[in-house]
């Protein structure tokens, strides 16, 4: 699902491409254009993923989790979508009023792939929501993508996030990364 290997950088030009793209996500989703974001930017075989972050010890040989272990995201497509609906009804009171959200995104790599029209890129990320009067959070980590070159635009097939807090203080992640 989310091991697809990286090969060679890709070159100057697509990696700009691909960082404008990040980048238009980002404005996307800050806007809370997320039917745009989901019927655009979002490919239908999508894996969205968070899995549960661990601190091991370095004697600690356990492997790596998978979208088969417990996860805070472990969404598919239509999940992603049914959050989106959810999210343009108002019926979600954590975001009613709407949170304000900002999105860094930086350090991207883009990789070739054993497909020429998809590709491996990474990301770090630092998310900022303010809710109300007070709240704010900061998540930050990275991403692994798997995009896909769909006529003029890339697609988000595959998406694994790792935030770097072992425990998050926000009330809910109800946003997107």
């Amino acid at each position: 699902m989310h091991n697809t290997e990286a090969k060679a950088r890709v070159s100057a030009q697509l990696h700009y491409e691909l960082s404008q793209h990040y980048y238009q996500e980002a404005t996307l989703l800050q806007d809370a254009e997320f039917a745009t974001w989901i019927d655009t930017f979002v490919a239908k075989d999508l894996h969205y993923w968070m899995p549960v972050t661990e601190r091991r010890y370095a004697k600690d040989k356990r492997p790596a989790p998978t979208p088969y272990d417990m996860a805070i995201y472990n969404d598919d497509y239509d999940e992603v979508k049914d959050r989106v609906a959810r999210l343009l009804t108002g019926a979600v009171w954590m975001e009613d009023p709407r949170s304000t959200v900002r999105y860094l995104i930086t350090n991207i790599e883009a990789f070739h792939t054993d497909k020429d029209d998809e590709f491996v890129v990474r990301s770090n990320f630092a998310v900022y929501r303010h809710r109300g009067q007070l709240e704010h959070s900061e998540h930050v980590g990275c991403r692994q993508d798997l995009i896909r070159k769909v006529g003029d635009g890339f697609q988000l097939a595959r998406r694994k996030v790792s935030l770097d807090a072992r425990v998050t203080e926000d009330k809910n992640l109800y946003i997107f990364f």
